[in-house]
């Protein structure tokens, strides 16, 4: 067999001295300009045909992978590691590793002028290299002048770099540093596991010492799951261990502790159950008890609205007396507000308060949808190049209905169905299962080729599977009898060396294939790599820190694993609900028990809501009124107007609860605007390249805000809190993202589609994405979309409910409330302490020195600015960045050219990140001040002006000086006694101390306010 590396090598050195006569010269390798370059080409093709010829009779290994003598097949970066990887030491022979320093020429063009070292140990006998392509073969990362190669000595396995969280033992391999001193030999050499070292290492305060030099986190005590390598972290738990008030003890007896408020959740935490034993299912004296045991308000009995989701507290009704003069009788079970007939709105379930109305003068009602398409139920709004395009987009159906749509055209993206009336999404066409009604999108459909289980079943030649059980059973089943080989059969191919394998080697009745232990992977057909499960999406709740063959989870502060998942978070205190607005009213259920309350009765049509959970207040918007409104959550019917003016359509709307500030949008205006809680201090944040703003969300604990614009150009952008460091971060495959909200401990976004029926994730800046669920059923038209725990919360207007799902897996699909409800579920929260935790407010001490608003800015490096000063509309901010003065501008009649421009379509937003972006109004500010009349009468006037000024001044000046002059040279003498007092130095004392200046606290200031209250003037 041919020793190629040394072929190589010598190639090599003979290449060098050929290039030493040409130092002056280059010429091309073409046309027998060097005869070199050819000669070295064929001998490269001589090498290679020669090794495939040594190899032929033996199975070839993967790519990257070093064939060892016996058949086994290791990275090439094991070889010459000073490891017997191979078991039969043919890695570590002389031969192989006596060229370990050789560098290799490799060329990717015809002039062959670069030298490329490879970062891993290659075999100077190299079977791959003869089998496989050499660039392909390589990993190349040092580019090395031809004329150092004669010089160079370098040891390959000693220029790699370990990253800082990696361990490098003395071959030069990295490991992760949590390997070191762990008990297992990782290195070769045992260097990782140095007792010397090791029992050195002193174990923390925070951890518990399993053995001289081996430490883990004392959380990992008593957990379920043995880390220690003796096991000594789980001996000994339940002995000494007694549960805190904050603890209910379960019934099993072994010391076992779960949190109080876990008792009577619906979920068992207890081994043995008994937090779920005593619990009292009956409802109050003040509620209603349905026939499934769920709890709802007397009020919603008889409401011709299924509450219960069983229908049992609409059965057995008398007809209901509507109040003859507040109310109106919708029907006789339903009653709605006198003040709300012939508004505009369909109130009424069959729509009779707008009936017998006196019709408006063009004889249509007043859609509020603008240029979009109206769906005629008071509420929603599509594009139009979405009617009649085989969708179904309006809850209603009316963008598809039969009156409108006759035989239609699918968009370039779409698939069209052969009944000519039906289009589907591209992506659905041939994936398996049918989406068109009379199923041609799986028609002249591709097959895929047949793959075999090669754990359960034996492929036949023709590509056929039969179960591993008819295999040698001396009955031919294989056309070809390839079960019955009388070779094959009967042979343990695992009895030698392991079949190869470097852990499991599993004998079948023909062959046999290699298996991993658990926590590992085939990286080949042979060789096992350790499995990175914090890489795979919800392998633990929260926090995931891989380690060998397995992982560990934990939880952030204030949530504890659960006793019957270790990779499972839960909160640890609260009862968590979900808040929800339904058009007329505002209702919470709770998620740990059958119960629903009424938070805000009688609202006209609530859509968008928030809360505040330290205080206790909630914050909504009624599209019909254009109002925005803020309530106690114990007395709703106590509200406040908190906006009324310059409102149209408000579809979200996000709490800003660490500086106290509302954001919203307003698809009517395309802005996105802020207020303080008591609606003052209100700024258009946001005004330019938007077209149809929908969800917002925010993070104050980073300073970062997201919404969805669900216009043409359909995203998900994110911005400061201050409008600064703008960007794009879903930009391609959205088309109606209606819903919108953030995992805080994930850092990452959810959001709901209504146009592709799915949910989908991302991380901060857009990267990670991923689709959680697809569901033309249960996703046909989401509109609001919140997270807590593992689970993902939405409404859906088409099923008129609440979904929930696993936010890792969209798994676990069920309703929440009860399936079609009478009202559109419209915008929902979870109401948690947790979904607003606790931070810093950079603008707590004096307002951040701001004159009027102080707003968080997000963190873009260790310079960056946490708070930004601001000014509301019709202010402009200073030079100094700190205060706001009136916005005066100067009205100058547009030109004629300036009017006769045509209006120009939305441009495209592109992604960029400002440094220092001024609001909208400081930058309308600095524009009007630029353009100001200049009038040559008025600059002289302004100048006189100046200049007598400046006299005047520098003439009080002069006579204060003299006065003061004459002051200082008049001494006093004092004669009391016959012994006189000299008193100059005194008078001069009092001289400086006549304006003495008062020395103020933080807090004295803080308490001062700025601006008074209801007002945006400067104080």
């Amino acid at each position: 067999m041919l020793h190629t590396g040394w072929w190589w090598c010598a190639l090599t050195q003979w290449w060098n001295e050929g290039r030493k006569d040409t130092t002056v010269r280059r010429k091309r390798v073409v046309m027998g300009q060097d005869s070199r370059g050819v000669l070295l080409l064929v001998a490269l093709a001589a090498l290679a045909a020669a090794d495939a010829f040594s190899i032929d009779s033996k199975v070839a290994c993967p790519l990257r992978q070093f064939r060892c003598a016996n058949g086994r097949c290791i990275p090439i970066s094991w070889v010459c590691d000073k490891s017997d990887d191979c078991t039969d030491n043919s890695d570590e022979s002389p031969e192989e590793c006596k060229y370990t320093n050789c560098c290799l020429i490799i060329s990717n063009s015809i002039e062959i002028n670069q030298l490329i070292c490879v970062t891993e140990t290659v075999p100077a006998k190299s079977r791959d290299i003869g089998r496989n392509s050499v660039s392909s073969q390589l990993a190349c990362a040092t580019i090395i002048p031809i004329g150092a190669v004669a010089h160079s000595s370098m040891n390959i396995s000693d220029a790699q770099e370990c990253k800082d969280s990696d361990f490098k033992c003395t071959n030069g391999r990295c490991i992760p540093n949590i390997w070191h001193c762990d008990g297992d030999r990782d290195c070769p050499d045992g260097v990782d596991e140095d007792p010397a070292v090791c029992r050195a290492i002193p174990c923390s305060e925070t951890e518990f010492q399993c053995s001289p030099g081996e430490c883990i986190p004392k959380t990992w005590l008593c957990d379920h799951q043995a880390d220690c390598t003796d096991g000594l972290d789980e001996k000994n738990c339940h002995r000494s261990k007694s549960c805190t008030p904050e603890q209910f003890t379960c019934h099993s007896g072994n010391g076992e502790c779960v949190a109080l408020t876990w008792m009577c959740d619906d979920n068992p935490d207890c081994s043995d159950g008994s937090d779920e034993a005593e619990c009292n299912d009956t409802c109050r004296s003040d509620e209603f008890t349905c026939a499934n045991k769920h709890c709802i308000q007397q009020l919603w009995v008889c409401d011709n609205d299924n509450d219960c989701g069983d229908n049992s507290d609409e059965k057995a009704c008398e007809p209901t007396a509507c109040h003859p003069n507040t109310d109106f009788a919708c029907s006789e079970h339903y009653c709605i507000t006198s003040r709300w007939r012939c508004d505009g709105d369909y109130d009424c379930p069959d729509r009779s308060d707008e009936i017998g109305c006196k019709e408006p003068p063009n004889k249509e009602r007043i859609s509020h949808c603008d240029k979009e398409f109206d769906c005629d139920d008071g509420v929603t709004c599509i594009h139009q190049t979405w009617v009649c395009d085989g969708e179904k987009d309006c809850p209603n159906g009316a963008d598809e209905s039969s009156q409108r749509c006759h035989n239609v055209t699918c968009r370039p993206d779409q698939f069209q169905c052969e009944d000519r009336r039906s289009c589907i999404s591209g992506y659905l066409y041939c994936n398996g299962k049918a989406e068109c009604a009379d199923e041609s999108d799986e028609k002249n459909c591709t097959s895929k080729g047949i793959s075999c289980d090669r754990r359960i079943q034996f492929e036949c030649s023709e590509g056929s599977c039969i179960s591993l059980e008819y295999v040698c059973n001396q009955k031919p089943d294989c056309i070809g009898w390839e079960d019955e080989s009388a070779d094959l059969c009967g042979v343990n191919e695992c009895a030698k060396n392991n079949g190869g394998c470097s852990q499991i080697c599993v004998d079948m009745p023909i062959g046999y294939r290699c298996d991993c232990h658990a926590g590992y992977r085939l990286i080949d057909n042979r060789t096992c790599d350790d499995i990175d499960e914090c890489l795979e999406p919800g392998s633990c709740s929260q926090f995931c820190q891989n380690e060998k063959g397995s992982f560990k989870c934990s939880c952030a502060a204030g949530y504890l694993k659960d006793p019957r998942n270790s990779t499972r978070c839960k909160a640890a205190e609260g009862h968590a609900s979900l808040l929800f607005a339904r058009r007329h009213d505002i209702r919470k259920v709770a998620l740990d028990r059958q119960e629903m309350t009424a938070i805000v009765n009688n609202t006209k049509m609530a859509t968008a809501l928030d809360f505040v959970f330290r205080t206790g207040m909630i914050f909504w918007s009624d599209i019909s009124e254009k109002k925005i409104y803020k309530a106690p959550i114990d007395e709703g019917n106590e509200r406040t107007v908190v906006i009324e003016k310059d409102l149209t359509t408000s579809d979200g709307l996000a709490v800003d609860w660490i500086y106290s500030h509302i954001y919203w949008t307003d698809s009517g205006k395309d802005t996105i605007e802020l207020a303080n809680f008591e609606g003052n201090m209100r700024k258009t944040l946001i005004q330019d390249h938007i077209q149809e703003p929908r969800a917002i969300a925010l993070n104050p604990l980073e300073g970062w805000m997201f919404w969805t614009d669900w216009s043409d150009e359909a995203r998900i952008e994110r911005a400061g809190m201050d409008g600064t460091h703008r960007s794009v971060i879903v930009g391609n495959d959205v088309k109606w993202p209606n819903g919108l909200t953030l995992d805080l401990i994930g850092k990452r976004v959810y959001w709901v589609d209504a146009k592709l029926n799915i949910i989908g994730s991302c991380n901060y800046d857009g990267t990670g994405r991923r689709t959680v669920l697809y569901s033309p059923s249960n996703l046909r038209h989401p509109f609001s979309i919140t997270t807590f725990e593992d689970y993902v919360y939405w409404t859906d207007w088409d099923k008129e409910t609440i979904f929930k799902a696993n936010k890792f897996t969209g798994k676990e699909v069920e309703a929440v409330t009860s399936i079609k409800t009478l009202q559109h579920p419209m915008v929902v929260h979870v109401y948690h302490p947790y979904r607003q935790p606790d931070g810093m407010n950079q603008c707590q001490a004096v307002n951040g020195h701001c004159s009027h608003l102080c707003l968080p800015a997000p963190k873009i490096n260790s310079r960056s600015p946490l708070l930004s000063c601001a000014c509301p509309d019709g202010l402009r901010l200073l030079p100094d960045g700190l205060m706001c003065v009136e916005n005066v501008t100067t009205t100058v009649a547009p030109s004629t050219e300036a009017a006769m421009l045509p209006f120009q379509r939305l441009k495209p937003l592109n992604v960029t990140t400002t440094l220092n972006p001024l609001s909208a109004a400081d930058a309308d500010g600095k524009r009007n001040l630029a353009t100001e009349s200049t009038d040559p009468g008025l600059v002289a006037g302004i100048v006189i002006g100046v200049v007598s000024l400046g006299l005047l001044l520098l003439a009080l000046v002069a006579v204060l000086c003299y006065r003061h002059y004459l002051h200082r040279n008049v001494t006093s003498m004092n004669f009391d006694n016959p012994v006189y007092r000299k008193t100059t130095e005194d008078q001069f004392s009092l001289e400086k101390n006549r304006f003495p200046l008062p020395a103020a606290t933080v807090g004295e200031e803080a308490q001062e306010p700025l601006t008074s209250p209801g007002t945006n003037d400067y104080v």
